[in-house]
């Protein structure tokens, strides 16, 4: 991608900030709105591809795949990536904290709204029988119902979708392969009877968003204690003096 030299910085080069946490009301509210959409329309197939997903009517193979997945949108396997950054791109260090909160936020603001929302889980629910608003319990369940009516929205698929957008930053050239490892966290859960197509949809929205509003907080924190990145959160370091 370009790279935008201000005047009078001959000897260092700042990238322009990232494609998907600019400032632009279009980068950062667009992709949930449609994420939302796509939500909404899913609740007419919610209950027809769970039954089929706790049928196990898929190979064995890709149910095993699919497990393995699950770790991209896990605390544990998002800790081991950015671990990972940090050991091995060292100009990149001091975003840590900033990734770790941009994730965080995500996943947080997915938890958030399973305490605003009751939703019975495919696994647990009685998919013969039910209809896909029956599937829905009520409003302001807090942490009283159990993990059991916690499924809308996945908190795994928001994680997901907002360790891809700190990878993508960070490495745009590897934009899609992160997006699709997001995409597989979101089968794996409807796959593993923890959510319903409409529930994924819904985490990927809320993650997008929570995602690019904490960048956008965290951006703002850091610049008023002067710590603004020299590289900001773009693949391409400053370039080395010849």
């Amino acid at each position: 991608m370009d790279l935008v030299v201000p005047q009078g910085e001959s000897e260092q080069r700042r990238p322009e900030r990232p494609a998907l946490f600019v400032g632009d009301w279009r980068g950062w509210l667009i992709p949930p709105l449609t994420l939302s959409l796509l939500a909404a329309v899913a609740l007419a197939v919610d209950l027809p591809v769970a039954q089929w997903a706790a049928g196990r009517a898929y190979p064995r193979f890709v149910r095993e795949l699919m497990s393995l997945a699950e770790a991209f949108g896990h605390g544990v396997g998002v800790a081991v990536v950015l671990i990972t950054v940090y050991t091995l791109d060292r100009p990149r260090r001091k975003m840590l904290p900033r990734s770790i909160a941009v994730v965080a936020a995500a996943g947080c603001g997915a938890n958030l709204l399973k305490l605003l929302i009751a939703r019975q889980r495919p696994g647990s629910a009685d998919l013969l029988h039910a209809d896909v608003w029956t599937t829905f319990a009520g409003w302001l369940p807090l942490a009283r119902n159990g993990s059991a009516f916690q499924s809308f929205p996945s908190a795994h698929t928001a994680t997901a979708v907002g360790l891809a957008m700190v990878l993508s930053s960070f490495y745009p050239q590897g934009s899609r392969l992160f997006f699709v490892f997001a995409g597989a966290v979101a089968v794996q859960r409807v796959l593993g009877s923890a959510h319903y197509p409409s529930d994924v949809l819904g985490g990927a929205a809320v993650g997008w968003l929570c995602a690019a509003a904490a960048f956008q907080l965290a951006e703002k924190v850091a610049a008023g204690f002067g710590r603004r990145s020299a590289i900001g959160w773009r693949s391409t370091p400053p370039a080395q003096r010849s």
